[in-house]
């Protein structure tokens, strides 16, 4: 009896060394593929172009996002852009954005909506703004609540900020109300450094503004301060050629697999004869193109252009001004409406101002904007 307690005993003894040892191993192992793990991820990191901070790409700094590419000897290379500073400054902060918007009634609160969300944006991106809407409604203490929800930035930086505006005006004003924001722009003209005008269904961003400063200052630094005022960067309007009639549910939504944006203004064939114009500086002219019909909907301008257009021959783009008519029949316009006017065809057309739009090759896709209702497409027909 005693012989067989003696051999469970170093049994027991020596299954719990077994398992110690075991723990042990265990434990070294763990240890040892913590400490590699870790090397193996200090040196992917530190020396890694996709994970090391130092080549990653900033917003802001356009010789650093490039620096990695290697571009080949025919491409187009735009004139250096290099800056004193060796820590830029984010291209909108601190700057100064007053925003015009005409939205005549509630048709298109929805679209309001959109246009308030991306501007609001800018004051995150570290602008100062201020939005004025132009309105013929009054609206509700409801809604004036929910904007001013909506519209709140907590941005803390001291640059940064955020106001909205309602302006009533008579009913009666009717197409006239896209006039408003021209003598607002320029009473104000000395306190914002960026302009902006549109109606209430195009969707602005961040990106439309940073991208429209950038080719103005690429522009001036090509032909010069003086000449540079013969220009201004435009935008282009797309829409999405969603498929009608169809209400798009978990059962239809295979329906938009071949949905795509539509230049809806632009459609003319061949493109580089019906659409799109070439600029006839020759300094311009490999870097940017304009459109054939230059009709926008909204414009951006920096206070020194605004400036320059008042003094321009022909021009005064300070007066208020009815649209061109047909003299024997004054209510037919013959360069479209009054918002086309004040929008696109009194800065670009050549009997006027003749201001030259121009839209950059490279960077053509930062200066399209969402044209929102997503319906003048249908109107034109699809080619």
């Amino acid at each position: 009896m005693a012989a067989v307690q003696g051999n469970h005993q170093r049994s027991r003894r020596a299954s719990l060394s077994t398992l110690r040892l075991g723990i042990l191993l265990a434990t070294s192992f763990l240890f040892g593929l913590a400490v590699c793990s870790a090397f193996f991820l200090w040196r992917l990191y530190n020396h890694d172009p996709l994970l090391s901070d130092s080549h990653l790409p900033h917003y802001h700094n356009v010789a650093t996002a490039k620096a990695g590419f290697t571009k080949s000897k025919t491409a187009l290379q735009p004139p250096s852009l290099t800056s004193s500073s060796s820590s830029p400054t984010p291209i909108l902060e601190g700057l100064r954005i007053l925003v015009t918007i005409a939205s005549f009634d509630f048709m298109q609160l929805p679209h309001l909506e959109e246009v308030l969300d991306g501007i609001r944006d800018l004051c995150y991106a570290g602008s100062k703004v201020d939005i004025v809407i132009y309105t013929t409604v009054v609206y509700p203490v409801a809604f004036i609540d929910m904007f001013n929800d909506r519209m709140r930035c907590n941005n803390p930086s001291p640059n940064a900020g955020l106001t909205t505006t309602m302006m009533l005006k008579p009913n009666h004003v009717r197409l006239h109300l896209v006039d408003y924001h021209r003598t607002l722009f320029y009473d104000r003209i000395d306190q914002y450094d960026v302009f902006i005008y549109t109606e209430d269904d195009i969707r602005i961003s961040p990106t439309t503004v940073a991208a429209y400063l950038h080719e103005t200052n690429r522009v001036e630094s090509i032909v010069g301060s003086q000449h540079a005022t013969d220009f201004n960067v435009g935008i282009v309007r797309y829409e999405y050629d969603f498929p009608e009639n169809v209400v798009i549910t978990d059962k239809t939504r295979h329906a938009t697999e071949n949905v795509t944006r539509v230049y809806w203004e632009h459609l003319g064939k061949p493109i580089f004869e019906k659409a799109v114009d070439k600029v006839e500086d020759e300094a311009l002219s490999p870097y940017y193109m304009s459109m054939h019909l230059h009709h926008q909907g909204m414009y951006l301008a920096t206070a020194s252009l605004l400036k320059a257009w008042k003094d321009r021959k022909n021009c005064k783009f300070d007066e208020i001004r009815d649209r061109p008519s047909n003299p024997k029949k004054p209510s037919q316009p013959t360069e479209g409406t009054q918002r086309v006017w004040m929008s696109s065809q009194m800065l670009y057309g050549g009997r006027h101002c003749g201001v030259k739009q121009l839209l950059p090759v490279e960077n053509f896709g930062q200066l399209t904007v969402l044209h929102l209702p997503n319906k003048n497409y249908r109107r034109v027909g699809k080619q």
